[in-house]
């Protein structure tokens, strides 16, 4: 009696650790532990991209600075027919042409005759020497002496000499620029009232 309850006894133990076995074995298995996820890093902002315009240089002035008056001064020039020789040719050409002159003949024929004298007369001039010449001869060759020539409009000479003659009183000559090839001045000879006149480069 006593045996027979030792072997059902065992039996119920050996029973319910088979099934606490059985049953352990069939639990799920722990979940695995979360794995670290790596975050990708935000990528650098991209660095400004180099201007393809090259910075602008410094352009050089076309203009070339202007001459001083005493350059100008050197070369030929021909006397221009207008200023005050115009004027006065004018006045000279209407007073002889009279009233009685429809088809302005007379006129035209006095004007035409004082644009040839003064288209006759051209100037030679060096940094030192200047000579007025009438068809080609020479009226006055004048030794110059440069007072002011930096101005690019206004020039300041004396003419010293006459020919070989070394004059005792220098006689002063202000002379106008109004562009590199043209200068005004006044008649250096007139006792009075002298006359303006205008020469053109040749």
């Amino acid at each position: 009696m006593n045996q027979r309850r030792l072997s059902f006894g065992l039996l119920a133990t050996l029973v319910t650790a088979a099934f606490a076995v059985g049953c352990g074995d069939s639990q799920p298995e722990a979940a695995a532990a979360p794995q670290p996820t790596t975050v990708a890093s935000a990528d650098p902002a991209p660095s400004a991209a180099p201007d393809p315009t090259p910075p602008p240089t410094a352009t050089p002035d076309p203009t070339p600075p202007p001459k001083p008056s005493k350059d100008k001064w050197i070369g030929n020039f021909q006397q221009d027919f207008s200023g005050d020789v115009q004027t006065v040719a004018d006045a000279a050409a209407k007073k002889k042409a009279g009233a009685k002159d429809p088809d302005n003949k007379k006129y035209n024929a006095v004007m035409d005759k004082a644009k040839a004298v003064i288209a006759a007369n051209t100037i030679s001039n060096t940094a030192d020497g200047s000579v007025w010449s009438t068809n080609g001869k020479p009226k006055h060759t004048m030794g110059v002496t440069i007072v002011k020539g930096d101005d690019p409009s206004a020039l300041a000479i004396q003419f010293v000499k006459d020919g070989k003659k070394t004059l005792k009183t220098p006689i002063d000559v202000a002379i106008t620029f109004t562009d590199d090839n043209t200068f005004t001045v006044k008649d250096p000879w007139a006792k009075r009232d002298p006359l303006t006149f205008v020469f053109k480069r040749q």
